[in-house]
């Protein structure tokens, strides 16, 4: 499905006083695009838009200091395996504690690749997608929530994308909410690009190319 899509059905039912934390992935580009804030609301995402990673905890940390608000964090997969799972631990350890607050939504892009960077290379180098550069392991990331003894929705059919999100933020307390979407879609920073010309070296690779032939 179409991860812009996953942000506008969200901004259209976000509740009020909302906090809303990011990665600095794509998730982020589609935040800034298509999410719309109002008054009260807070937003989070990790410092000079540095490693992804920061979502989950940024999350859980908003969730202690401010438990009378609804908490969305905006995570992508690469982002989860690189850290977020082990803090849903900590959620999970707290669960007792949440059981009739507003909701505490993860909810994580899946879409197989680690997309911002795929895309920078893509559109700033005029690379093709090499698919083992970027590749995130395949998890089934509800799975692994439900396994931990937290709550967790899947959905991969774009007509179910609203319903899922109104049933979500319905509840209360902790859920993780796995979005199966597209990595080809572009952020609009980055156009799409064909297959690079293999007869010179890419930009990026230049300096290594010139390094190599010194040296060897």
């Amino acid at each position: 499905m179409n991860p812009r899509s996953v942000v506008a059905e969200l901004s259209d039912r976000l509740p009020d006083r909302a906090v809303v934390v990011t990665d600095s992935g794509t998730s982020l580009d589609w935040w800034t695009r298509h999410l719309r804030l109002r008054p009260g609301m807070r937003s989070l995402l990790s410092g000079h838009l540095g490693l992804p990673g920061a979502a989950v905890p940024y999350a859980v940390a908003a969730w202690f200091a401010a438990p009378e608000r609804p908490v969305i964090a905006l995570v992508g997969d690469g982002a989860l395996q690189g850290g977020g799972l082990n803090e849903l631990l900590t959620v999970r350890r707290h669960l007792d504690r949440p059981a009739d607050l507003p909701p505490l939504v993860f909810c994580v892009f899946d879409n197989g690749d680690l997309n911002r960077l795929t895309w920078q290379r893509r559109a700033a180098a005029g690379d093709p997608l090499v698919p083992l550069s970027a590749e995130v392991p395949a998890l089934p990331y509800a799975e692994c929530a439900r396994l931990a003894g937290l709550p967790a929705v899947r959905c991969d059919r774009p007509r179910y994308v609203g319903s899922v999100w109104a049933d979500v933020l319905a509840g209360r307390g902790p859920v993780l909410l796995e979005f199966v979407v597209d990595g080809e879609t572009p952020p609009d920073w980055a156009a799409r690009v064909g297959t690079a010309d293999h007869s010179r070296p890419a930009p990026l690779l230049a300096p290594l190319a010139k390094f190599l032939r010194v040296s060897g």
